[in-house]
């Protein structure tokens, strides 16, 4: 499940990458990766995105190779996130209520995150989803490489604490084509390649992947994107750290 979680996160997010002008502390970037950058925020007219105040995602899941189907939403606020994935009557939630994160399972039960599981919550959500450049430490351009069957840039993004990520932006278009990342999990670290495909256009005017991929060693999983509410009311409570 933290395995579907985490991807989960890698897909609702791809579309929100942009630079913008901000105060305070900001990634060291080249002219040309700020350039990059900016016009991958305007390849899918990320303005609506930029000034929503909540999101709320939903998505179906599956995993062929092990005959596996689920449901995965999640819920963002400000500096909040709750992650609900549900496969093969397992349940797991993330969250994060802007102090402290927190994961919950059967298996495991309730435990508190750090480090870079943590780090991994609080990319996500809004302020600096939509703003890599205010939460990575650096930002910066490898070259260009094939990826997915198309050229693109190859973009390194680095935070103290968690391991790099690296994007990967089609050189004519600016879309994103999908990224490489280590996820960390209870279980070790593992590596997942994704990537992104069917672009479409929501009813708010900005571009997301409606499907993506993503493998990790043997395990191959499906995602398809089911609906993304943007302003919607959610209770403060959802992201609260659940009782003992």
């Amino acid at each position: 499940m933290k395995i579907i979680q985490a991807l989960f996160i890698l897909f609702c997010f791809t579309f929100a990458l942009q630079a913008k002008d901000s105060a305070g502390k900001t990634a060291e970037m080249s002219d040309e990766v700020k350039t990059i950058i900016k016009k991958a925020g305007e390849a899918i007219n990320s303005d609506s995105l930029k000034k929503a105040k909540t999101v709320i995602q939903k998505a179906k899941v599956s995993i062929p190779n092990m005959g596996l189907e689920g449901s995965i939403t999640v819920h963002l606020k400000d500096e909040k996130i709750r992650i609900e994935s549900q496969t093969a009557n397992i349940n797991e939630v993330n969250g994060f209520d802007g102090k402290g994160a927190w994961s919950q399972n059967l298996s495991m039960g309730l435990r508190m995150l750090e480090g870079a599981e943590k780090l991994n919550l609080i990319s996500e959500t809004l302020p600096y989803a939509f703003s890599p450049e205010k939460f990575y430490d650096s930002i910066e351009l490898l070259g260009k490489e094939n990826y997915n069957n198309a050229e693109c840039f190859k973009l390194k993004s680095s935070k103290k604490g968690m391991d790099p990520v690296i994007e990967y932006i089609d050189v004519k278009t600016y879309l994103s084509h999908g990224e490489v990342r280590v996820i960390p999990s209870p279980m070790g670290k593992m590596k997942a390649t994704t990537v992104y495909k069917d672009y479409k256009k929501h009813e708010s005017g900005f571009k997301y992947p409606a499907s993506m991929t993503q493998s990790m060693g043997p395990v191959k999983i499906e995602v398809n994107m089911l609906s993304i509410k943007l302003d919607e009311s959610i209770d403060d409570k959802i992201f609260q750290t659940p009782a003992q």
